[in-house]
Formats: structure tokens, C-alpha cells, sequence
């Protein structure tokens, strides 16, 4: 978000951010509002996006690589942190302490290195879980399906009765504005997907419908 002290002459200086920013206040009223999550993606010089899936191998991955390249090729690479975690990968003490992440430590999935490299793009996240500070840190929480949003709800609830351990966290309206689904950034796909689903059971089709997906999305997201 734009520092107060810094609006005024940000402003004066780049009319369409004026636009953009008023879709800003419009997303303080709503939690759902895509048009102005796109509007600060675009206008916050500190925007930073994270992005969130089972296990952190295939599809938080590609978006991350997806939105890199389409923040760099907008100029905008030294503006957008863009990251990308998991939920456990299935596990479900992930969140606790001592509790065990499938993934872990593992590069991208084979096959979705392989499906993005053929369109240009390069994977190179590590998976780890998400954090206490990745809720505190990031502006969007962006999840691949509504699945990923629960269990962040979740783990917050879960963290929230161990301040001494997990510091303190944002409250729960403020955590919903963060939370958003990949998906409701869609703007040529029809009719509208509830998720990018995951494709780790499936072929290379289901690969390749992950990437349609996301491009679709993170043109959307930054638009």
C-alpha cells in the first residue's frame, strides 16, 4: 500500500494511479473486490503477493513463475515481491510446532518444470510451508482453490493462541482481506473456474490446463 506521506505526490505525479488507489479504498469496504486488488498490485511500490497451494510443487509454483514474468516484462520487477508456499502438502499437523510439511525442501514437480519451460518459464521455488510472518509480510495471500484458504484460516486460528511462539497476527478482517482465490482473476476464460485444480494424479493435459489458467489470471491479477 501507498505510504500516506507519499500519495500526494505519487498522485501528482502519475495521474492513473488516482484511479488505481480508489479501487484500493474499495477493497477496505469488501473482502472480494477484484478490481481492487489488480488496482494495488499495480500502484503499491511495496506490493508483495504470495501465492499458496497443497504442496508447494506444482501449481503456487507456476503462478509464481507465471507472475514474475508478466511483472517483469510491465517494468515492475523492483516493485512486486512474489513468492509462493504450501499448506502442508497433506499433512495435517503442518502448522503445529514439530509438525511435518510433505515437500519440504523439494524443487518444482518434473512434469510442471517441464510444461512451463516449454512456454518460457522457469520454476525455481523451493516448497516450503507457510509461515507466521508470510501473514504478517504479504499484502495478497492468493490461493489455488478455496481448500488452500481454509487451511490458512486455520493455522492462523492455531497460531494466534501461541503469541510468544508466532508473534503477533493480523486480526480475522484483516487476514480476509488478504486471502484471495487464483481464479477470480480470470478475465478471458469462460464461464469462470472455482480453482486451478491440481494436476499431480493427472497427465500432461492437466499440466498444461494450469498454465492456461494462471496466465489467464496473472494478467488479470496485475492488469
Amino acid at each position: 500500500f501507498l505510504a500516506h506521506r507519499d500519495m500526494a505526490t505519487t498522485l501528482k505525479a502519475q495521474p492513473r494511479l488516482a484511479r488505481l488507489t480508489r479501487g484500493r479504498e474499495a477493497n477496505m469496504n469488501t473482502t472480494s473486490t477484484r478490481r481492487a486488488t489488480q488496482a494495488t498490485c499495480s500502484a503499491n511500490p511495496q506490493t508483495s503477493v504470495l501465492f499458496v497451494c497443497l504442496g508447494n510443487i506444482c501449481r503456487s509454483p507456476s503462478a509464481e513463475g507465471v507472475f514474475r514474468a508478466v511483472v517483469d516484462k510491465a517494468g515492475l520487477a523492483s516493485s512486486i515481491l512474489v513468492d509462493s508456499c504450501g499448506t502442508g502438502g497433506g499433512s495435517p499437523d503442518w502448522y503445529l510446532p514439530g509438525g511435518f510439511s510433505y515437500h519440504e525442501g523439494d524443487d518444482a514437480d518434473s512434469r510442471m518444470s517441464a510444461s512451463a519451460s516449454k512456454r518460457g518459464y522457469k520454476l525455481t521455488s523451493i516448497s516450503r510451508p507457510l509461515k507466521p510472518e508470510d501473514v504478517r509480510k504479504f499484502d495478497y495471500i492468493v490461493g489455488m482453490e478455496e481448500k488452500n484458504l481454509t487451511a490458512i484460516r486455520r493455522a492462523v486460528t492455531s497460531w494466534r493462541e501461541d503469541p510468544g511462539r508466532n508473534g503477533e497476527l493480523p486480526d480475522d478482517e484483516a487476514v480476509e482481506r488478504k486471502l484471495k482465490i487464483m481464479t477470480d482473476f480470470c478475465t478471458r476464460t469462460t464461464p469462470l473456474p472455482s480453482k486451478v485444480p491440481d494436476p499431480y494424479y493427472g497427465g500432461a493435459a492437466g499440466f498444461e490446463l494450469v498454465l492456461d489458467l494462471l496466465e489467464d489470471a496473472c494478467d488479470g491479477l496485475l492488469d
